[in-house]
């Protein structure tokens, strides 16, 4: 391990024997990106830069990383020099055993190089199922839907994961109502005709917008299996059609 490196780990707690481990995929969410923020950054691993989109109302590509206990840090520019580290750098610690997750980016006014912060949600060993939506609550407002034949109640700053709204993919109603300040009457945010996919994950944020009305946020998150995926880039690889691993909303 040459000296930058060195340091590098010394700042960030990491081991470079973790790489040995098996990887692990993340994907990022940046629901209320603003239009300062860069669309495209970079995580880095502690060996390796990983250019990621940062899109306001999608998720980002699938990222691969290397197992074990690492830290990961966003830039706005390829790390080279792990000795002259931006100053005030996001930084996120993904323990060993968490090997399927969502990283979400929330502003961060403090940090003038970056002004965002990374918040790690641990999706791994079946907590998070396909069908099922977890629910991001980031309002003082008790949240409670009516999602096909699901109900769906998150307390104010709080979360919870919704069941699948109809048992086969299609179209449902979702019926959205908030208590403000968690007491009170309930008022209708709206209904509306949605999509189920019974084959992807899915997130919802419910954020505040500066009005009477919360914004609410819903992404789906549909992945090939492994199995696919290898033949997908193997036909890619010999010239034949290439299939994107991932399917966005």
């Amino acid at each position: 391990m040459n000296k930058a490196l060195a340091t590098f780990a010394l700042l960030l707690g990491f081991s470079f024997t973790n790489h040995l481990h098996a990887a692990r995929t993340c994907r990022i969410v940046f629901p209320e990106r603003p239009q300062s923020a860069p669309k495209v950054a970079f995580l880095y691993d502690g060996k390796k830069n990983h250019a990621v989109t940062l899109p306001s109302m999608n998720l980002s590509e699938v990222i691969k990383l290397p197992g074990g206990e690492i830290t990961l840090a966003l830039t706005r520019s390829e790390i080279t020099d792990p000795e002259e580290l931006p100053p005030n750098l996001p930084l996120l610690k993904i323990p060993e055993d968490v090997t399927d997750f969502y990283i979400i980016l929330l502003p961060d006014t403090k940090n003038k190089d970056l002004p965002v912060k990374m918040n790690l949600v641990n999706t791994g060993g079946g907590k998070l199922k396909p069908g099922q939506t977890l629910w991001y609550n980031f309002t003082a407002h008790k949240i409670l839907a009516k999602l096909g034949n699901a109900d769906m109640s998150v307390d104010p700053m709080g979360r919870s994961i919704s069941s699948d709204p109809i048992q086969a993919s299609g179209y449902y109603v979702a019926q959205f109502k908030y208590q403000a300040d968690g007491k009170g009457p309930l008022a209708a945010i709206t209904e509306q005709s949605w999509w189920h996919d019974a084959d992807s994950r899915h997130l919802g944020f419910i954020v505040n917008t500066g009005g009477k009305l919360p914004r609410i946020y819903f992404f789906r998150d549909f992945r090939m299996p492994e199995a696919v995926e290898a033949e997908a880039a193997e036909a890619a690889a010999e010239g034949g059609n290439e299939v994107s691993p991932t399917e966005t909303p």
